[in-house]
């Protein structure tokens, strides 16, 4: 009777340790999205064609997309482009990426010149 009794509290602690362990961020990606307004005559494929240079051969930057916002909405309020890519961690991205030095140079090299406005989402995905 009493090995009953344990085993069966010990089953929702089970059922709740796996729920717990399938919501951590072990089991997700985080998802680093910039939507991007260009300046007036300015080329986006130069900039997409350097930030795939630049940025995709920072180690930690993964599934690295450059795109074209194609709503028929009309809610996108200039920014018609994006750049989204995946890291493993928030580590990968604050202190690997963020900081990379051939990311400050594409920022420093690009932006200024080619960028209006933009804005950063971040969140996290199931793998």
């Amino acid at each position: 009777m009493k090995k009953f009794i344990i085993i069966s509290l010990l089953i929702p602690m089970l059922g709740f340790a796996q729920k717990k362990n399938k919501n951590s961020k072990e089991n997700k990606e985080l998802i680093h999205l910039v939507l991007l307004k260009f300046k007036d005559n300015v080329s986006p494929a130069i900039f997409e064609n350097e930030a795939y240079k630049f940025l995709n051969s920072i180690n930690v930057v993964e599934d690295l997309l450059f795109s074209k916002n194609i709503s028929p909405e009309g809610f996108d309020r200039g920014f018609m482009y994006a750049l989204s890519m995946k890291f493993n961690s928030e580590y990968d991205r604050d202190s690997i990426y963020l900081p990379h030095p051939k990311h400050l140079e594409f920022g420093k090299k690009y932006w200024d010149d080619y960028i209006s406005n933009f804005v950063v989402y971040d969140y996290w995905e199931d793998k």
